[in-house]
């Protein structure tokens, strides 16, 4: 896995209101950089301190699982899905 070094950028959103709750969109500039895609989980701290909210790409892998194990794997279903899906029909 490479190491993307990023400068430090504010974004600014408006708040929506989806049913009950309330969210925000995430830039495509920045779901591109942190490869965050439909989906996929974040994880949202408050940091009551600082007054501040801070939003994390969730690293959720299985024990025994080497990240980068899970994310070849993961590639390789988006990549070949559709024959993966043809082969389980046959």
């Amino acid at each position: 896995m490479s190491v993307k070094k990023i400068d430090k950028k504010n974004y600014t959103r408006k708040v929506s209101q989806v049913g009950n709750s309330l969210s925000l969109n995430l830039p495509k500039e920045l779901t591109d950089l942190l490869e965050i895609t439909k989906g996929e989980e974040l994880q949202i701290t408050y940091n009551e301190d600082e007054g501040e909210i801070v939003v994390k790409k969730a690293n959720w892998v299985p024990e025994g699982i080497r990240p980068e194990m899970l994310k070849a794997m993961n590639r390789a279903v988006g990549k070949y899905d559709q024959a993966l899906r043809n082969l389980k029909d046959r």
